[in-house]
């Protein structure tokens, strides 16, 4: 049975990964790409317009994609789960890997994020985004990237490397990868990562994470059931066990293992961790199905704990990646656009829009105009510690939200607190960086806002030793509506 280079390479020496690369092999190397064939010009990039979609690769096999690489500038708020990836194979109208293209490359949330793994590599703060992926076909292979969000990627360049065969053997196995969500989690029953049939190999996992309540989440065991058993023949003893971290999750990354997004003991949390399982890989030869609990420690409403092992309605959402014979034509509908969102939804306030009814106390703000490409700020010139800029804005609907403001990061920018309607939220947002950084989002807490006009306080509390100045930038204004309104009461 013809099993894919990865696996076999995971367990090689030195020398026999040396030998692989410079002895002579059955194969020719390509490489597609937004490449401009023009050799005078330097626009290689192509532009991915709201429900439009660009064709990445599409070659005829035998064959095998071995990398892929992306870097796009889109300033549209969740982009990164916005775009959608789409993997067919010989001649298939179905695709067999379907999945928001942040969290193909191991970041959830619509985040972009570094991440150092043997199997998805992501610097210049997440926005080079490579995959090592090995997805071998026999006929046919299309990849496709598709806009579901309502801006343009104004600017996106890719290459894909891949090899054609002289022949490789009929019952190889077509790489899969699958997103799923629950917002929140279904209560009564385990978060399900892949239910699948046919003959592989199960390779990975990223799973997402948002806390709705207080309290550890991760005390959730992951089962896999092989070939239709009813007692699983792999399962854990909790969630950041499942990850090999223990205690917590902590923000690391390794090869195989590692968390990008740390946290989840406090409602509001994001989670996002990956496990690659290369070197153990779980083999089916009929049918798979992965889930995991949502289960950890909850609190009575007085605060006191109530349990260390309740169900909790947490955010999930994840990719499972695996290997299989026949390839599926038939996965689960994604949900579409914004829905994939955290909380489902989230409505935009382009800042830049409210400058006409900002105030300012010692500074002044002004719009800055493609700071990141298409993407427009508010700029605030603080004179000093004490300096503060107030935003208002509008809630078209009574109902709680999370607040979530999108700040820049850089080398002359100062360190902030901010005051929903007069109060203090969130905590000290310390917005230095040694460059000028894309937007972060800064979840300041949920709340329980009326229709009508709110205001945002940011205060500037000084600067970082290394900081030329106190700037301040926002880009955007998040608010999205939580999927509980409140924890649950347990008496």
């Amino acid at each position: 049975m013809f099993t894919v280079a990865l696996f076999l390479l995971a367990t090689a020496s030195p020398q026999a990964i040396k030998d692989s690369v410079i002895l002579p092999d059955q194969y020719k190397a390509y490489r597609q790409g937004s490449h401009n064939s023009d050799p005078k010009s330097n626009n290689d990039s192509k532009r991915l317009n709201p429900g439009k979609s660009l064709t990445l690769l599409e070659a005829d096999g035998p064959g095998m994609v071995t990398h892929f690489w992306i870097t796009i500038a889109d300033s549209e708020y969740g982009w990164p789960r916005l775009l959608r990836l789409q993997v067919y194979y010989d001649g298939a109208k179905s695709p067999s890997v379907d999945v928001p293209l942040g969290d193909f490359f191991a970041t959830g949330h619509g985040r972009e994020k570094d991440v150092n793994s043997l199997m998805v590599r992501n610097t210049s703060q997440g926005r080079a985004k490579n995959s090592y992926w090995q997805m071998p076909y026999l006929k046919h292979i299309k990849v496709t990237l598709n806009n579901e969000g309502e801006r343009p990627a104004a600017m996106t360049y890719w290459q894909v490397d891949y090899r054609k065969y002289k022949s490789l053997p009929k019952d190889v196995l077509y790489f899969h990868a699958l997103y799923r969500q629950e917002l929140p989690a279904i209560s009564g029953r385990n978060y399900q990562l892949l239910s699948t049939k046919g003959r592989g190999k199960y390779v990975g996992t990223v799973l997402n994470v948002i806390t709705n309540e207080d309290q550890w989440f991760g005390e959730g065991d992951e089962y896999f059931y092989v070939d239709g058993e009813k007692e699983a023949s792999l399962s854990g003893t909790g969630t950041e066990d499942f990850f090999s971290d223990a205690w917590g999750l902590q923000e690391q990354q390794s090869m195989y293992t590692g968390t990008t997004a740390a946290g989840g003991f406090t409602m509001g949390d994001r989670v996002s961790a990956y496990k690659w399982q290369i070197p153990d890989p779980i083999p089916f030869e009929k049918s798979l199905v992965a889930e995991i609990e949502h289960a950890g420690w909850t609190n009575k409403p007085d605060g006191s704990v109530h349990g260390s092992f309740d169900e909790r309605p947490d955010d999930f959402s994840s990719v499972a990646f695996w290997y299989q014979t026949p390839f599926r034509t038939d996965l689960p509908a994604l949900p579409v656009g914004r829905a994939r969102l955290p909380f489902g939804n989230a409505t935009v306030i382009d800042t830049e829009t409210l400058l006409p009814r900002v105030k300012t106390d010692q500074g002044s703000a002004e719009v800055q105009k493609g700071v990141f490409w298409e993407q427009n700020i508010i700029f605030f010139q603080a004179k000093a510690q004490g300096a503060s800029i107030t935003i208002p804005f509008d809630v078209l609907e009574a109902a709680r939200y999370e607040v979530m403001p999108t700040l820049i990061s850089s080398y002359d920018y100062g360190t902030y607190t901010a005051e929903l309607d007069g109060k203090p939220v969130g905590g000290s947002m310390n917005l230095y960086a040694t460059d000028v950084l894309m937007p972060q989002g800064y979840p300041l807490g949920r709340f329980d806002l009326s229709k009508g006009e709110h205001t945002l306080k940011f205060t500037c509390k000084g600067k970082s030793g290394q900081s030329a100045g106190n700037y301040f930038g926002i880009h955007q204004l998040v608010l999205s509506k939580t999927s509980t309104a409140f924890p649950p009461i347990r008496n």
